[in-house]
C-alpha cells in the first residue's frame, strides 16, 4: 500500500474507506471513495497511487502509469508506488523503464530481497544475463533461505548454457522447499542437459509423485526417450503429455521433431501448425519451418523462416549484441561490415563462400571465425581482414552472421555460389604433408564422429567398429581425420581397425586442410571435416541419417552446395549397415581403378 504522508482526517477517511472496497473486490466504490480523496486534496500522492493501481488491475495500462507517476513527482521516495509503476510498465511491454523503476527501488530499499529480485526478472527478460545473474546473487545475498531467489538463479543459468552450475541452485531450492513440484521440473530440465537422464528421469518421476497430471514432466520424460534416441517411445510421452494439455506447445514441437527425424516431413509440418496455433509467435516454430522449407528446397521462404532462430532457445543464448546494424543486401559502397562465425565450425566452411560476394557488392568484409579456422581462413578472398572469435573487434558499420547472408543475397537453388574450389591450404604445409603421408594405392580419410553436445549426435554418428571392415579393404590406406572424444575408438579397437591416426598431428583445421589436399577421398558423416573437404573441391562421400540437415535437403545424391560430394542415405532411421555395403561397393571399385592406373 501507498507509504503514509500526513492527511487531512477527510481525505485519510475516504481513502481507508476506499481500501476496504477495494480489497472487498468492489472497484467501482473503491474508485469513488480515491476520487473523493483527489477532490479534497488534488496533491494526495496515495489517492493517485490506488487510482492508478484500480487501472492497472484493469488493464489500462497507460492511465495506470500516468496516475502513479503524478504520485511519484509528489512523493519521490514511495517504493511501493515505484514498484507498482514497474509492474505497469510490464504491463505495457516497456521493459527499460520497468528497470528504471526497480533500480530505483532498490537504491532506497537496499536491503530488500524482493527488490532486488525484481529488478533481476525484468533484467533476465531484456537479456541482460549479466545483471540478472547480480541482481539474483545480490537478492541471495539478503536473503539465502529463498527457493524461489534459488530458482530464478537455475532458470537463467539454463537460458546461459551453465547447466552444472542450474543443477546446483536447484538441489539449494529444493533443500529449503523438497515438496514444491515445479523445482523438481527444473531440475530434471538441468540435468538432462548435463547428460544425466537418470537423475533427470528420477527427477520427473518427483513431479509426478506431487503433480500426477503434470504434461510438462510426462513432456520431460520424452525429451529423454528422443535424446537417447527412443522415438516411438519419445512420441509417446509426447502424445500423452498433449492429452492432459493440448496448449503444450513444446510437446507439439518435438513431435514435430520425431516425425522430421523419421522422414516424415508432412507430419513435421503439421506439428509446427498446431503449435503455431497455440503460440502464434514462437520462434521455436519458425525457426524449424525455415529447417524444414529448406530441407525440401524452398529457399525463398525457407530464409526468410530460419532467420526466426535468433528468437530461439538456442538464438537467445549465442546472439551477439551489437549496436551496428544487420545487412540484408543494401549497397555498401566501401563500408566495413563484419561477417561473423554462428553455429559449428562446418557452417563456417560453408558459408565463407559468400564473403568474395560482400566485397563485390562493394563491402570492407572484415571476417569472424572460430580459432581453429583462422589460419585456414586467413586469406579468404574478399576479407580485407580476418579474425579469430574473441579477439578484439575492429570498427565496422555492419554486421551479418555468415548464416544470413543467403538471405540478403536472395539465394535460391539456382543461384548458389558454388565453385569447385574456395579454401585453399597453404602450399608449403601441402608439400610437407606430401611427404610425410605414406601408403599405397588409395588414400582415404575417415571421420566418423560430431559434437557430443548435438541433440541428435545419436543418429548423425556411426560407431567406429562399424566402419571397421572399411579399413581393411585392400588396395586403400585409411588416415584417421577424427578429433574429438571420439577419435580415442582407434586405440580402443587396436588391430580391428586398420587406420592411421592422425588427432596428434593436427592442431587446426589448416593441418586438416593440407592432409585432406593429399588424399584421394574423404568419407564422412555430416560433420565440418565434410564441410572442409567440399569447400577444397576434393572427393568426398557423406554418411547422412534418414533425414539429415536441412542442408543436404531430400532424396538426392548430390548436392547444389559441395559439386565434389556424392551422397549417401539411409532408407531408414538407423539403418547404418545398408550405407556402408553400398560405401564398401563403390569403395572397392574406385580402389581397383586406382590400383590399375598406378600399373
Amino acid at each position: 500500500m501507498p507509504q503514509q504522508l500526513k492527511l487531512d482526517p477527510g481525505v485519510r477517511k475516504f481513502l481507508q474507506k476506499g481500501l476496504e472496497h477495494h480489497r472487498a473486490g468492489r472497484m467501482r466504490e473503491a474508485e469513488g471513495c480515491y476520487l473523493h480523496s483527489l477532490k479534497a486534496d488534488p496533491r494526495c500522492p496515495q489517492a493517485l497511487h490506488l487510482l492508478g493501481l484500480l487501472a492497472q488491475q484493469a488493464g489500462e495500462y497507460l492511465k495506470s502509469i500516468l496516475l502513479i507517476e503524478k504520485a511519484l513527482a509528489l512523493n519521490p521516495d514511495d517504493g511501493d508506488a515505484l514498484n507498482s509503476l514497474a509492474e505497469s510498465y510490464l504491463g505495457q511491454k516497456l521493459l527499460p523503464q520497468a528497470v528504471r523503476c526497480y533500480q530505483r527501488l532498490v537504491e532506497i530499499r537496499p536491503q530488500s530481497a524482493e527488490a532486488h529480485h525484481r529488478l533481476g526478472k525484468v533484467r533476465e527478460r531484456q537479456e541482460d544475463w549479466e545483471g540478472a545473474a547480480a541482481s539474483y546473487r545480490q537478492a541471495l545475498s539478503l536473503q539465502a533461505d529463498s527457493p524461489d531467489l534459488y530458482a530464478s538463479l537455475a532458470r537463467l543459468e539454463c537460458k546461459q548454457g551453465a547447466f552444472e552450475e542450474a543443477v546446483d541452485a536447484c538441489r539449494r531450492a529444493l533443500a529449503l522447499a523438497p515438496h514444491r513440484p515445479e523445482l523438481y521440473q527444473q531440475l530434471g530440465h538441468a540435468l538432462t542437459y548435463t547428460g544425466n537422464y537418470g537423475g533427470a528421469a528420477q527427477a520427473y518421476r518427483q513431479v509426478l509423485a506431487l503433480e500426477p497430471d503434470s504434461a510438462r514432466a510426462v513432456y520431460g520424460l520424452g525429451y529423454i526417450f528422443e535424446r537417447q534416441g527412443d522415438l516411438a517411445a519419445a512420441a509417446d510421452a509426447y502424445r500423452i503429455a498433449l492429452k492432459i494439455d493440448p496448449d503444450l506447445a513444446v510437446a507439439y514441437f518435438h513431435l514435430g521433431i520425431t516425425h522430421h527425424l523419421q522422414g516424415d516431413c508432412a507430419q513435421a509440418l503439421k506439428c509446427v501448425e498446431m503449435m503455431r496455433r497455440v503460440e502464434p509467435d514462437s520462434a521455436e516454430a519458425r525457426s524449424f519451418l525455415g529447417i524444414l522449407l529448406l530441407q525440401q528446397g524452398n529457399f525463398s521462404q525457407g530464409w526468410s523462416e530460419y532467420e526466426y532462430r535468433w528468437g530461439t532457445t538456442y538464438g537467445l543464448r549465442h546472439r551477439r549484441k551489437f549496436r551496428k546494424p544487420l545487412w540484408k543486401g543494401e549497397p555498401l559502397a566501401g563500408a566495413r561490415i563484419l561477417l561473423h562465425a554462428e553455429q559449428g565450425m562446418g557452417d563456417t566452411l560453408q558459408f565463407v563462400r559468400y564473403v568474395p560476394l560482400v566485397a563485390a557488392r562493394g563491402g570492407s568484409a572484415i571476417l569472424e571465425v572460430q580459432p581453429r579456422l583462422h589460419r585456414l581462413l586467413a586469406k579468404t578472398p574478399g576479407a580485407v581482414e580476418v579474425i579469430s572469435r574473441g579477439e578484439a573487434l575492429p570498427a565496422f558499420d555492419w554486421q551479418c552472421p555468415l548464416l544470413s547472408l543467403p538471405l540478403a543475397f536472395a539465394t535460391d537453388l539456382s543461384t548458389i555460389p558454388s565453385p569447385v574450389t574456395y579454401v585453399e591450404p597453404d602450399p608449403a604445409e601441402v608439400e610437407i604433408w606430401r611427404e610425410r603421408l605414406g601408403g599405397n594405392g588409395l588414400r582415404v580419410g575417415l571421420a566418423w564422429g560430431g559434437n557430443a553436445k548435438h541433440p541428435h549426435e545419436h543418429w548423425r554418428s556411426i560407431p567406429l567398429e562399424l566402419l571397421a571392415p572399411l579399413t581393411r579393404m585392400e588396395g586403400a590406406t585409411f588416415y584417421s581425420l577424427q578429433m574429438g572424444p571420439p577419435a580415442a575408438r582407434v586405440a580402443q579397437l587396436g588391430v580391428n581397425v586398420r587406420l592411421v591416426d592422425l588427432q596428434g598431428e593436427q592442431k587446426d583445421f589448416a593441418d586438416t586442410a593440407a592432409i585432406v589436399s593429399n588424399l584421394d577421398l574423404v568419407i564422412s558423416i555430416d560433420t565440418s571435416v565434410a564441410h572442409l573437404a567440399g569447400a577444397m573441391g576434393k572427393p568426398v562421400w557423406v554418411f547422412l541419417s534418414k533425414s539429415p540437415d536441412w542442408r543436404w535437403m531430400l532424396d538426392r545424391e548430390d548436392t547444389p552446395w559441395y559439386p565434389s560430394a556424392r551422397l549417401y542415405r539411409q532408407s531408414r532411421l538407423g539403418n547404418w549397415a545398408e550405407v556402408i555395403s553400398r560405401v564398401e561397393r563403390d569403395l572397392t571399385e574406385l580402389a581397383a581403378k586406382t590400383a590399375a592406373c598406378l600399373k
